[in-house]
């Protein structure tokens, strides 16, 4: 049962990696590009017309949770590595929680309506998304530490 934990808890810590690159891409590339007013956010729609950062997200973050559920299944035995990642786990369902609440209604304004809403709207918009994705990004990063934590407690 060891190796089987050992395998299931490195795939999510690599799945948790994976998840905090995409949160990492979303704050430094996509986030600004969101500042630009409506010109910006009209080729940001051009250019994501056929895939966007959903398309991951929505496959990446249950995939992730799944996998550390399992790994705290399969480590169970092991309180420390086991409290480590339901930390983990914690953080990746309030990711969850942070992008349902906070960032799919300002998706749909910058996304989804029509780009005559006022620049200045707009503007306080993307902000407000940047600055909520930031804390997405620290949360996967507590999920990532949590299973890496993890890990080197049930190897030792």
């Amino acid at each position: 049962m060891h190796e089987l934990a050992h395998v299931v808890t490195v795939l999510a810590l690599l799945a948790s990696g994976a998840l905090w690159g995409a949160a990492l891409y979303d704050a430094v590339v996509l986030a600004p590009n969101l500042r630009g007013g409506p010109q910006g956010l009209e080729h940001g729609r051009l250019f994501m017309a056929a895939a966007t950062p959903a398309n991951l997200f929505r496959v990446l973050s249950p995939a992730t949770q799944l996998l550390t559920l399992l790994a705290i299944a399969t480590n169970w035995a092991h309180p420390t590595a086991r409290w480590a990642l339901v930390i983990a786990l914690v953080a990746l369902v309030a990711s969850d929680i942070v992008t349902f609440k906070y960032h799919y209604p300002r998706n749909r304004l910058l996304f989804g309506a029509p780009l005559s809403v006022a620049p200045e709207k707009l503007a306080v918009t993307a902000r407000q998304w940047a600055s909520g994705n930031l804390v997405r990004v620290a949360l996967v990063l507590v999920a990532w530490l949590g299973t890496l934590t993890a890990l080197l407690r049930s190897a030792a």
